[in-house]
């Protein structure tokens, strides 16, 4: 005999049970909170130091520039005070008896028989060292702050600041060379240690705005080039595929 079975519409037969697939090669389970991702690179050689950062050759170069242009500036003022060069006249060169002398500083200019009365007139070259000096210091605070690069006109009167502490002291230096073209016939001129100390002030001038011409050429260039594509990014994989939809059952009458 048949078994009775239980009234009601037919459900059809039973959907059979979900079975795993296998996933898709090269596949992997999305990473942990906190763990590696396994599509990262392997870890390079010392993973796990924090990598030191490269130095900036701009910055260590207005650095150098600065300290040159503050040296600078302190020669050429004290070198304003001190005898730039000396000149004497001889009456008769056998006998070595100077009896005319000039003395010639950046401020002053003096001459007179030696022994008697001397007159003195103000120069202005010192005005000229002092000024430069003094814009030489404001660029090398500007350097040595890094501000001349961030200042909208910053490399422009850093480079301006050399170059001004460059000509009046080369300025200063040829008026002085000039005095001797009158040597000659019992005259004779002797350069002081203004003259030198003026001479190193003038090249640690030169150098800085040759160092400082150079550093703001590089940034400039190195901050005109285009960057690079942006960097292959891997896509996210994709999950399992999903099951089909069971069929709808369609109730027997």
């Amino acid at each position: 005999m048949t078994e009775p079975t239980q009234p009601g519409p037919y459900a059809g037969p039973p959907t059979p049970p979900h079975q795993p697939t296998a996933p898709p090669p090269g596949w992997a389970p999305p990473p942990q909170q906190g763990g590696p991702s396994p599509y990262a690179p392997p870890p390079p050689v010392g993973y796990g130091r924090p990598a030191t950062p490269p130095g900036d050759p701009a910055a260590a170069a207005d650095r150098a520039s600065g300290a040159l242009l503050i040296l600078g500036a302190l020669l050429a003022v004290g070198s304003s005070f001190a005898t730039l060069d000396k000149s004497v006249q001889y009456v008769d060169e056998a006998e070595k008896e100077p009896v005319y002398e000039t003395v010639a500083k950046a401020w002053s200019y003096t001459s007179g028989d030696i022994g008697g009365e001397t007159e003195s007139v103000t120069q202005f070259s010192g005005l000229l060292l002092l000024l430069g000096a003094l814009v030489a210091v404001a660029a090398a605070v500007l350097l040595l702050t890094g501000r001349g690069r961030r200042l909208p006109l910053g490399p422009a009167l850093t480079v301006g600041g050399a170059v001004l502490l460059l000509g009046t002291t080369l300025s200063v230096l040829t008026e002085a060379f000039n005095d001797t073209q009158w040597d000659g016939d019992g005259r004779t001129t002797t350069f002081g240690a203004g003259f030198y100390l003026l001479g190193v002030a003038c090249l640690l001038a030169l150098a800085a705005t040759v160092t400082t011409a150079l550093a703001t050429r590089r940034a400039t260039t190195a901050f005109a080039v285009p960057a690079g594509p942006p960097a292959f990014t891997v896509p996210a994989p994709a999950g399992p595929p999903a099951q089909p939809p069971a069929p709808p059952t369609v109730p027997r009458s």
